[in-house]
């Protein structure tokens, strides 16, 4: 408890309380529905929050847009409202339950934007089932906790100035789905590490985390393009567990060129392909020699162009095309004859094996897992793959 103490006392940013969040939980809507067990209040956040209506039930209100703002049964023309249930009890979204209270307001293109205000442990709560399994060994799911929080608190005012809200609920920043999502061992995880954060020289760092990093995770330089202290390259041979750890991938020229003529690149044909691998495994470099010149893409760049679920991480490398081998002599006379009148760009193709899912950076989760598994920490975990880091008591 006195190292906490010491620790609270010297952190630049600690908090007396429980931080509140606004978290964007819908926007684009033209109507919602509100409600709660015991009823709730209206305020109209325009006009000094002064109360507006009051329900006295479970019944719920239909909000909708009007003409000029929106508004509820006969009353119209808002712009912002705040919603405060009786009795601390949940709230009600489209028939989701939240826990916190709501505020409504209208955006720039005319429709509602609905955002869930709640302290960050009641967010944790929903977060954690959501991010990672809850089967997973505890000192996992605490280590997850601290990480979850701190990315809350580092990101707390992340979409403010683009949406009006601090973070969304989905992955931009973290998956927050409201009460149905909340689960008993995340609860519990999120007790017993409450108020505890990451610190990297006294300031909160960003938590990059991913599913798994397939043997090491990556260096921040060669994803943030810039030297990040505590985002280091680990050695991690934990994560092999994962579901579907190894994986294989077909990239025709022809789908590659597309790509890169639709990121702004010119080029007519593809003449061949460079594949370039770091130390630890990952594909570093991709180089697309074409007709007028070279293009240097990183690994992290045609994970990028690729779509993350398809290339699912950057530890991959090269390897035989995985075209069909054909044996017969009469069919492949048939296929050299086929293949004279077709582009030769089409019938290439770049051929990966790779393993692991997710950037690479930061905290490994399946990796989390297997070092829980080792009798671990969640302590340990954490300043395992961020390095020289402090686990700081923010607020107790």
């Amino acid at each position: 408890m006195k190292w906490f103490v010491l620790q609270f006392l010297l952190c630049s940013f600690s908090f007396a309380i429980n931080p509140m969040l606004d978290v964007g939980i819908l926007q684009g809507q033209k109507k919602v529905s509100i409600g709660a067990k015991y009823g709730f209040q209206v305020f109209n956040l325009d006009a000094n929050k002064k109360k507006i209506f009051t329900r006295w039930n479970a019944t719920p209100i239909k909000i909708r847009l009007t003409q000029r703002g929106f508004g509820f049964l006969k009353k119209v023309d808002y712009h912002r409202i705040y919603i405060k249930p009786f009795k601390r009890q949940n709230i009600v979204v489209n028939g989701k339950p939240y826990r916190g209270t709501i505020e409504i307001f209208e955006d720039k293109f005319g429709k509602l934007t609905i955002v869930n205000k709640v302290d960050i442990e009641s967010y944790l709560y929903s977060v954690i089932k959501a991010e990672m399994l809850i089967t997973s060994p505890i000192e996992a799911l605490k280590a997850q906790a601290v990480v979850a929080r701190t990315y809350a608190m580092k990101n707390i005012d992340k979409f403010r100035d683009a949406y009006g809200f601090g973070l969304t609920a989905d992955v931009r920043s973290q998956v927050y789905a409201g009460v149905s999502s909340e689960h008993p061992l995340a609860i519990k995880v999120v007790d017993n590490t409450r108020g505890l954060v990451i610190t990297y020289k006294k300031e909160l760092i960003s938590t990059y985390y991913h599913s798994a990093c397939g043997g090491s995770t990556l260096d921040s330089r060669h994803w943030l393009g810039k030297k990040v202290e505590f985002l280091k390259s680990k050695s991690c041979k934990w994560c092999n567990a994962y579901k579907n750890y190894k994986w294989e991938l077909d990239i025709p020229y022809e789908k590659l060129k597309n790509l890169l003529r639709l990121d702004g690149k010119k080029l007519k044909n593809i003449d061949n392909l460079q594949v370039k691998n770091s130390q630890d495994g990952r594909l570093k470099t991709l180089i697309v020699n074409h007709s007028s010149g070279k293009i240097s893409l990183s690994g992290a760049k045609l994970r990028k162009l690729m779509g993350p679920s398809t290339m699912r991480s950057t530890m991959a490398f090269q390897q035989e095309s995985s075209s069909v081998k054909i044996t017969n002599p009469d069919e492949s006379a048939i296929m050299d004859i086929l293949s004279r009148f077709s582009k030769p760009s089409n019938s290439r193709v770049l051929s990966l094996k790779g393993q692991g899912f997710g950037h690479g950076v930061g905290l490994c989760q399946w990796g989390a897992k297997g070092l829980a598994k080792q009798k671990k920490s969640f302590k340990q975990i954490l300043q395992y793959y961020y390095s020289d880091v402090d686990i700081v008591k923010t607020y107790y």
